[in-house]
């Protein structure tokens, strides 16, 4: 009840009050000065006059009290006037300040920085601004990071068709040597080709605000597919799956999902040393499906964590030519449009745990009715 009428703590309607009371008081006690200094003193003398002498002084006794009535409300005004004069001043400042650096930030310097010791809405305000352009130049670095990422990955299969193909031009060729370079060429173009179909599938689903073609997904089944399909990788690596699969279903988009599973497996496989071991285990646990991937393969350093979903962020170079870097960013992002989270363990040379949780929807279409 207090909170509505005077407002929360620390918020511009306390304060304002609390500046309203105070100008308030301090009005009335220069008020009551004055009249004690401009009225009462002169009043009484002037009424013993009175009644010493006979009603013909009343006159005189009205103007003095006009006089300081005068006198006090013009002191009143001004009073009154410098207090909403500083009161608002110190409203207006940090706002002013806003301003000038909202204008700094549209011109794109995202190095502004406000400060202030304040604890109500304005300072919430100046909170949420820093927070903005530090993140709109993160975003910024990332960009431009992402555009040069780009241009380096296009550049390299490109460059390697094009020598090639002036390589095949010559006559002196041997035909093991044709062969080899036009083999060159077709996996360069299938890497390019690979490069341009994940920046398109990772574009649609940065734009993409939600999962519109729902259905019930086998999500044992689809991760049993996932491991069979990757067979060739893990088969020559002599690694050894060992599965703990509870029989469950996710309300979700099964292409979408089928991709993050093949991805999770395929980053655990390529990273796991020579006759490692991965295990997958799937429970369900308060209405949410938890998968984790486990493998002992070269793990990620701390600082490198927070970077993984990054776009073209790669954790070992020397895998580079498997990849670009944009599959855990994939990953990442069809979780968030199921509504779910991912979340990753790792310890170097130890290996990488990688968790999804997935919320359990009802999708019985009952309406229940009483």
């Amino acid at each position: 009840m207090l909170e509505k009428i005077f407002g929360k703590k620390k918020s511009i309607q306390r304060s304002l009050i609390i500046s309203f009371t105070i100008a308030t008081c301090i009005v009335i006690i220069f008020s009551l000065i004055g009249f004690y200094v401009f009225v009462d003193n002169q009043a009484i003398e002037k009424i013993i006059e009175i009644s010493v002498r006979g009603s013909s002084e009343s006159v005189e006794l009205q103007g003095i009290i006009r006089r300081s009535i005068f006198v006090i409300i013009i002191n009143t005004i001004l009073i009154g006037a410098a207090i909403i004069r500083i009161s608002i001043k110190k409203m207006l400042q940090p706002i002013t300040m806003l301003n000038e650096a909202t204008k700094k930030v549209a011109q794109g310097n995202f190095n502004v920085k406000l400060e202030t010791t304040r604890k109500d809405e304005i300072g919430e305000l100046v909170s949420n601004f820093n927070k903005m352009t530090y993140d709109l130049g993160k975003n910024e670095e990332m960009q431009k990071e992402f555009i040069d990422n780009v241009s380096h990955e296009i550049k390299t299969p490109i460059a390697s068709i094009q020598g090639f193909s002036e390589l095949l031009s010559r006559e002196d060729l041997t035909p093991e040597e044709r062969n080899e370079y036009s083999q060159v060429i077709k996996d360069e173009s299938n890497r390019l080709l690979s490069l341009s179909t994940n920046m398109l599938k990772l574009s649609q689903l940065q734009n993409q605000s939600k999962i519109i073609n729902k259905e019930e997904i086998n999500v044992t089944e689809q991760i049993r597919k996932a491991i069979k399909l990757l067979e060739p990788k893990w088969n020559s690596k002599n690694i050894i799956f060992k599965v703990s699969l509870e029989e469950k279903f996710f309300f979700g988009e099964e292409e979408l999902m089928f991709q993050v599973w093949v991805n999770l497996i395929d980053n655990a496989i390529k990273f796991s040393k020579q006759d490692g071991e991965i295990d997958i285990a799937l429970i369900e646990k308060n209405n949410l499906l938890e998968i984790e991937i486990t493998d002992n393969g070269i793990g990620i350093d701390n600082e490198e964590i927070n970077k993984i979903f990054n776009r073209f962020y790669q954790i070992d170079k020397s895998h580079s030519n498997q990849g670009y870097g944009l599959g855990l960013a994939i990953v990442k992002r069809i979780i968030e449009l199921s509504n779910g989270k991912i979340e990753i363990k790792s310890k170097v040379n130890i290996g990488t745990t990688v968790k999804v949780i997935l919320p359990v929807e009802d999708n019985t279409n009952k309406i229940l009715t009483k």
